[in-house]
């Protein structure tokens, strides 16, 4: 079995944008730009501050994904939802 890497994603759909998450990031790993928000998989560590902190759970999302298929921040700072998961 292929090693996968954990990442942590923001599903847009039930992101507020109230920004909670960005100001409890002790690792500034949550990147905002404009009403969007997206969380650098280079900086996280998987605190769960930011889980914590959202109340529509909008951080909570978790997928395994290969390490040369990891979501880049600007990539996900232009998604309307989530892709699907690749399993």
């Amino acid at each position: 079995m292929t090693e996968r890497f954990r990442q942590r994603l923001v599903d847009p759909e039930l992101c507020s944008a109230c920004f909670g998450c960005y100001e409890v990031c002790p690792k500034a790993a949550i990147e905002i730009r404009g009403r969007r928000v997206a969380v650098d998989p280079a900086l996280c560590d998987h605190c769960e501050a930011c889980v914590e902190e959202c109340a529509t759970g909008a951080i909570e999302v978790v997928r395994l994904v290969p390490p040369g298929a990891v979501h880049p921040v600007e990539q996900q700072l232009e998604w309307d939802r989530l892709p699907p998961e690749d399993w």
